[in-house]
């Protein structure tokens, strides 16, 4: 009975605490819009105007807010904080790039996504504006870190088409996939009346509740669809990289493209860059000078464009969190000679916080640190299970320019540098463990479920589809077939020979060696330092001793260190721990569920529903109670 009586009083807690906090929130917030609302809108009027006119202007197409029919720009406040629901209208993006090839400030057009989530006809009129802009003689230049088939249809429009080292694309035919619901509703006693009109064959919206696989009429219709679609999206990729469009037919029947490598073999990508160094690409294009990045949503904002009449503008505030804005690579003084940067947490895509690595945030760190001209040197403090293949690989490029730029370069591991974790400490100079450190684990797993049984057999579910190619489309219904399977091992091959690799590069021994102590197997610092995956046994301050005399300074105080990424003030911790629920779970962590427990399911979560296919990943957690 306390237990339900202790987890009820939480609950209420919690609640009550939402309710005065988010009242707060609330209250703040109009507080800060009313003092500053008339300079933020003449700045939001005036300032991308200015963004705009610069010389230099690379346009950056992200397509992070959707296309749809007419452009909106709309803010609402929630306990989440405030929410953009910003979108982009086709007649708008076609109309502004109609505008950027007019404009002798724009140089070029720099495509970066993964993807493109409209309809068909939607991408082709996207693509269509962006060939219309490059037939006014100005350049395209396209690169990503992962590509689908439909981003990759967009972006082969570029005259250049670059893919980063360890990046994926998909080339592996469309799928149109239903659910039937009829088995279950049986099991559950529940029937349907359907109503459809005389001779409607083809009206298939019923049939998922009468039916536990397609009818025939419906097969036709939808075969007949996807091979339209599909046919001219390899006609777009096939004209746009130069290539035969029978020979995609091949690359998707076959999965022959599994590994950035095999891109560029089959002439998909003209060349596989890290970011940085497709930022030089782009400066030559411009004859060396510096790009002036201005994105989409920035150069739209110039000028008029239907659907953004709207009463209220909430343009300002995405400029102020928009860190991109205008931006340039420019060197900036972080006040200290020696920074200390901390990489603590699981390896994730995109930003990071507290608790995570985000290859986002933990890379700009880095950067910022070589950039800066008064930083001598750079202490990468990790404590990391590992996590995504490809975020440590991005932040281990970051790592490897560092040193390149001639700064001293130390690793001091914490609890754990293990696999993703020592793969972005390999490249260092000196490398510092305690004695009980978990490290190494220098391997690659991925982790696709399928839930057939409990879809079928428990839940009733029946499926059935279309495609264009045998293996299109891998989803949780059924095990990988035998070349699905062979494809993958493939692309977790690849990823795990470049990661041995690195660790040779990195400690100056030979592939075979590091291979003879890696396949995944977990070390002790100690045991680390006997096998020469370690330099020295100590602590953060030994590490930053050593750093110090690594790199000249001498007399190293307390002032003369930075930390990075900056931490947030009180009251801006406080709006993020309001927005991230933290009330709410200590309600959880009340009802009986242990740190340890929820941090793990967590983990688990993050890794079923991040996108990231392959982990360099520590499998479990220590903890000593």
């Amino acid at each position: 009975m306390s237990f339900f009586k202790n987890t009820f009083s939480s609950f209420i807690g919690a609640s009550a605490a939402i309710l005065i906090t988010g009242g707060l929130l609330y209250f703040l917030v109009i507080v800060l819009l009313l003092g500053g609302l008339v300079d933020a809108l003449e700045s939001a009027e005036g300032g991308t105007g200015d963004v705009a006119n610069k010389k230099n202007t690379v346009l950056t197409i992200d397509m992070n807010a959707p296309i749809t029919e007419r452009s909106s720009e709309e803010g609402s406040f929630s306990l989440n904080g405030f929410n953009s629901n910003s979108s982009i209208g086709l007649r708008d993006f076609v109309q502004t790039l109609e505008k950027a090839a007019a404009d002798e400030n724009v140089e070029g057009i720099y495509l970066n996504f993964e993807s493109v989530p409209v309809a068909p006809s939607t991408l082709t009129d996207v693509r269509a504006a962006l060939e219309a802009f490059k037939s006014s003689g100005k350049w395209i230049v396209s690169w990503s870190e992962g590509m689908t088939l439909g981003g990759l249809y967009v972006a082969s429009v570029a005259d250049e088409l670059f893919m980063h080292p360890n990046g994926y694309a998909d080339i592996s035919g469309m799928r149109l996939q239903t659910t039937y619901y009829t088995g279950m509703l049986e099991k559950m006693g529940v029937g349907m009346t359907v109503l459809r009109g005389p001779d409607n064959e083809y009206k298939s919206a019923v049939e998922p509740f009468t039916r536990k696989s397609m009818s025939e009429s419906n097969r036709e219709q939808l075969n007949a669809l996807l091979d339209d679609i599909w046919s001219e999206v390899r006609s777009g990729i096939a004209s746009g990289r130069r290539i035969d469009a029978q020979q995609l037919d091949e690359i998707a029947e076959n999965l022959l493209l599994r590994t950035a490598e095999d891109g560029m073999n089959l002439e998909i990508f003209d060349g596989l860059l890290y970011q940085d160094e497709l930022k030089d690409r782009l400066k030559e294009k411009i004859g060396g000078e510096n790009p002036v990045y201005v994105s989409l949503s920035e150069y739209m904002d110039g000028g008029d464009s239907d659907g953004f009449e709207a009463s209220f503008d909430f343009d300002f505030l995405e400029a102020l969190n928009d860190e991109s804005y205008g931006e340039t690579e420019e060197a900036e003084p972080l006040g200290g000679e020696l920074a200390v940067i901390y990489a603590t947490g699981g390896i994730e895509m995109g930003s990071g916080d507290a608790e995570t690595i985000g290859s986002e945030t933990l890379s700009k760190a880095i950067r910022s640190a070589r950039l800066a001209p008064d930083v001598k040197g750079v202490v990468l403090r990790v404590s990391s299970p590992g996590g995504s293949a490809l975020a440590s690989d991005i932040i281990w490029r970051e790592a490897e320019l560092l040193k390149e730029s001639g700064k001293t370069f130390v690793v001091s591991m914490g609890d754990y540098a293990a696999s993703g974790g020592y793969y972005i400490s390999a490249g260092a100079e000196k490398i510092f463990a305690s004695p009980n450190t978990i490290t190494g684990s220098i391997g690659v797993f991925g982790m696709l479920p399928y839930a057939t049984e409990l879809l079928e057999d428990k839940m009733g579910l029946a499926y059935d589809d279309v495609r264009t190619h045998s293996h299109a489309g891998i989803g949780l219904e059924a095990q990988l077939d035998p070349l699905q399977l062979e494809a993958l091992n493939e692309s977790i091959t690849d990823i795990y020979e470049d990661f041995i690799g690195i660790v040779a590069e990195g400690r100056g021994m030979t592939t075979e060696e590091v291979d003879a102590i890696a396949r995944g197997r977990v070390w002790t610092g100690q045991d680390a330092m006997e096998i020469g995956l370690v330099d020295e046994l100590g602590n953060l301050q030994d590490a930053i001793d050593a750093a110090a005399l690594m790199a000249g300074l001498d007399s190293l105080t307390e002032d003369d260190l930075v930390y990075l990424p900056k931490q947030l003030d009180p009251f801006e911790q406080f709006l993020e721990d309001l927005a991230s629920a933290d009330v709410l779970t200590e309600t959880l962590l009340e009802s009986g569920v242990s740190h340890a427990q929820l941090k793990q399911w967590l983990t688990v979560q993050k890794m079923l529903t991040s996108g990231d296919r392959f982990q360099a990943r520590l499998p479990f957690f220590i903890e000593i109670q």
